[in-house]
C-alpha cells in the first residue's frame, strides 16, 4: 500500500543547511518536522530554481492524495555531480523532506527510487532507508580545491563548497546584532517587509548586486580587451569589471549590477570597487539598499591556484549605520563545468 507517515524530529534534522538558508524554502517549509510520503511519481521538471515532482499517494484515510513536491536546484544537482535520471514518471518511489506549512507540499532531501538506491539532496543529508546511496561525488563533499594547474591564476571556473555558510546570513534584519546597524529608515522597510508580497526573487527576476555574489553556482572570470567578466551560472549574470586606469564612475547610469571598476593590487589579488547599484535590495529580505551604496571586493587566489578567497565591505549611509564586511571562498575543481541557468516560473517555490 502507499502510504504517508509524519514525524516529528526535536532533537535530530535530516536538513542541510545550505539548502533551508534558501530565501523562499525556509519560509514555506516547515523544518523542525519530517514526512515521508510514499506513491508513484506522475510528472517532473527538471528545471531551476527548484526541480519539481509531483505524485500520487494513498493516505492514511485510504484516500488518495496528490503531492506537489520540489527539492534541490538543478544546478546543485549538476555541480554535485548526480544525474538527473534516478526516477521517472511511473516509477514508485519514496521521499522525505519538510511539509509545506499550507497545503499538500512537501520539500524533499531522501529519495529511495524504485531500484532501491537512496538519493541524498545536500550536503549534510544522511540516509534513512539504505546504505546504497547516490550522492554528491567525493571531491564535492570533500570541498578541497585541485592544486595541479597554478598557472591559472584567477581565470578559471570555480565552485562554491558546500560546506560552508552563505555570504549574507539569513535575516539579519530581524537579529539584535543586525538591525543595531540599520538606520531608522532601513528599520522601517524590513519591518514592513511581508515575503508573499515583496518577495524581489518571484517569477526568475534576476538578483542585483550585492546578492548576487553568494549565488552558489559556479562562475568563471574571463580577460575580453581590456576588462574582465565575471559570469555565474545563475542567472545567467555576467558583471564586466573595468580595468583601463582612466576609467571613471562619474555620470554612469544606475544599473542591476551596477558599475564596477578593478585594479590588481598584487599579482593574485584583484580589487573591484562598485557603485551605482539600482537593484533597490541589499539581501532580498527586507533591507533595502540605495544607489549611494559602496562595495569594495577582494578576490585573491592561493598560490597553488586551489582556492579563490573573497570578501565583500558594503557601505551605505542610507540603510547602515557602519559598513559591513562579508567572507567566503571558492575553490577549483577541474571537472566544474558552466551551464545555462534556465529559470522556469513553474519551477519557482
Amino acid at each position: 500500500m502507499l502510504v504517508v507517515r509524519k514525524i516529528l524530529f526535536v532533537g535530530l534534522l535530516v536538513v542541510p543547511v545550505v539548502s533551508i538558508a534558501h530565501h523562499a524554502v525556509a519560509g514555506r517549509y516547515d523544518s523542525t518536522k519530517t514526512t515521508e510520503v510514499e506513491g508513484v511519481v506522475t510528472s517532473l521538471l527538471w528545471r531551476n530554481p527548484h526541480v519539481q515532482v509531483s505524485m500520487s499517494a494513498i493516505g492514511e484515510n485510504g484516500v488518495t492524495q496528490d503531492w506537489s513536491m520540489a527539492t534541490t536546484s538543478l544546478s546543485n544537482m549538476r555541480r554535485w555531480q548526480i544525474g538527473p535520471n534516478f526516477i521517472e514518471v511511473g516509477d514508485t518511489i519514496r521521499v522525505a523532506g519538510n511539509p509545506a506549512r499550507v497545503g499538500q507540499g512537501l520539500y524533499i532531501y531522501n529519495v529511495l527510487t524504485s531500484d532501491g538506491d537512496e538519493v541524498l539532496l545536500g550536503s549534510t543529508v544522511r540516509p534513512r532507508w539504505t546504505d546504497q546511496i547516490i550522492e554528491m561525488s567525493a571531491s564535492r563533499r570533500l570541498g578541497v580545491g585541485d592544486i595541479s594547474a597554478p598557472e591559472l591564476g584567477i581565470f578559471r571556473i570555480w565552485s562554491t563548497p558546500d560546506n560552508i555558510p552563505m555570504l549574507i546570513p539569513r535575516d539579519i534584519g530581524r537579529t539584535p546584532s543586525g538591525r543595531a546597524n540599520l538606520t531608522e529608515a532601513a528599520l522601517g522597510a524590513v519591518d514592513a517587509f511581508v515575503w508573499e508580497r515583496d518577495n524581489p526573487l518571484q517569477n526568475c527576476m534576476k538578483k542585483g548586486m550585492p546578492l548576487i555574489m553568494e549565488a552558489p553556482y559556479p562562475s568563471t572570470f574571463t580577460q575580453g580587451g581590456e576588462n574582465i567578466y565575471w559570469h555565474n551560472e545563475e542567472y545567467d549574470t555576467v558583471r564586466t569589471i573595468h580595468m583601463k586606469s582612466d576609467v571613471s564612475a562619474e555620470g554612469q547610469s544606475d544599473s542591476l549590477l551596477g558599475h564596477s571598476i578593478g585594479h590588481w593590487e598584487n599579482e593574485r589579488t584583484l580589487v573591484v570597487t562598485t557603485t551605482h547599484m539600482g537593484w533597490g535590495h541589499f539581501d532580498g529580505q527586507g533591507i533595502p539598499a540605495s544607489t549611494a551604496g559602496l562595495s569594495v571586493e577582494h578576490f585573491t587566489v592561493s598560490e597553488l591556484g586551489e582556492r579563490l578567497d573573497y570578501s565583500m565591505t558594503f557601505s551605505d549611509p542610507e540603510n547602515f549605520i557602519e559598513p559591513m564586511t562579508f567572507k567566503k571562498h571558492w575553490v577549483w575543481y577541474p571537472d566544474a563545468k558552466m551551464n545555462e541557468y534556465a529559470c522556469s516560473r513553474q519551477a519557482e517555490d
